[in-house]
């Protein structure tokens, strides 16, 4: 590859922002999440889920936040997908501002985030 090329190819990785983190699939229900930590504002929680199936779901979920082994906080939503759909942190989807941590903790690595619940249920259809 020439120099151009592969400086090219690190600038473009380098810009990409932070990746979701993976937490599972449930009946055609994927979810991750990643720490977005915006400057002089509190660390926000961010949630992707995508409804890979050909019908409209229904979801409810819990989410727990840990820090150093001892959960600090839990984390509700329910929503209604459509078939297709990706919901995705704060453009369209769901997101959560931790109210008993705080970055510093966050960013220690010491904060872990855990998916406890969730439940997919069919629905005729999401408005």
């Amino acid at each position: 590859m020439k120099p151009k090329h592969l400086f090219l190819v690190l600038s473009l990785t380098a810009c990409a922002g932070p990746s979701y983190v993976y937490k599972g699939v449930q009946d055609g229900i994927e979810v991750s999440y990643r720490w977005n930590h915006p400057a002089s504002r509190p660390s926000e929680l961010l949630l992707k889920l995508e409804n890979t199936t050909g019908a409209d779901k229904g979801v409810s979920l819990d989410l727990d936040l840990y820090y150093q082994g001892r959960t600090v906080e839990t984390f509700r939503a329910d929503t209604c997908m459509r078939v297709g759909q990706t919901l995705n942190g704060k453009v369209n989807g769901i997101y959560f501002i931790p109210g008993r941590l705080t970055t510093e903790q966050i960013k220690s690595g010491d904060a872990t985030v855990e998916l406890t619940r969730m439940v997919v249920s069919d629905t005729t259809a999401c408005p």
